[in-house]
């Protein structure tokens, strides 16, 4: 079986038309391991008590809860052996980003995590073991917040040069499009969910109640 460790030596390679169908990556801010979109859980919003955001992966499931399958004529599973992320911040305020914790037993980092102006990335991998598909919580971004801005994830590091992490996603035995063994945010799924932004009110003790209520 081949194996693409993200970030070490990634060779681009067209793949023969296999691809993963979907997946699903999101942030918690909240503690409920839940997103706020797709009709998740309550809402994840960055304020200024907040200091960490999780991030969670779902390798065999869209965000409706729907199976996803590796279409691979092999019948490959959606299993995750590495991961590499991409984050940028937007919005009214800023994020200042102070370290990545990864939540993955066992796995190293590739690539340290790195940050410049709004955007920010890292890779870690498994160092051989595979993990069966299902749902995983990644890690953490500790953050100081300042107003009430956004966090996303980006597909690749087309606009971010000082970011040496290349693309959001996870390695895996199911073929990417692009990437031998790398399932690809914007490629290979589309399914993710960042922070909602808020407006100051909302962020308030009384402006979070409304939120959960109204």
């Amino acid at each position: 079986m081949k194996k693409l460790l993200l970030l070490v030596g990634i060779t681009v390679a067209m793949a023969t038309g296999t691809y993963a169908h979907a997946q699903f990556i999101y942030m918690d801010t909240n503690g409920d391991g839940l997103p706020s979109c797709f009709g998740g859980g309550t809402y994840d919003i960055l304020y200024s008590s907040v200091t960490t955001v999780d991030i969670w992966l779902n390798t065999n499931h869209n965000a409706d809860g729907s199976t996803a399958s590796c279409s691979a004529q092999t019948g490959q599973p959606l299993d995750m052996f590495s991961y590499s992320l991409l984050f940028r911040s937007f919005g009214s305020g800023s994020v200042a980003y102070d370290g990545w914790t990864n939540a993955a037993s066992g796995f190293a980092a590739t690539t340290p995590f790195t940050h410049a102006g709004t955007d920010a990335g890292t890779d870690w991998t498994s160092q051989g073991a595979i993990f069966a598909p299902g749902l995983y919580k990644l890690g953490s971004i500790s953050v100081t917040v300042t107003g009430t801005p956004g966090l996303r994830f980006l597909t690749d590091n087309t606009e971010s040069p000082g970011i040496s992490t290349v693309l959001t996603g996870f390695g895996s035995t199911c073929d990417g499009t692009t990437y031998p063994n790398t399932v690809a945010l914007g490629v290979d799924f589309y399914d993710n969910c960042g922070t909602i932004t808020a407006t100051p009110t909302e962020a308030t003790t009384w402006g979070k109640i409304k939120q959960v209520y109204r």
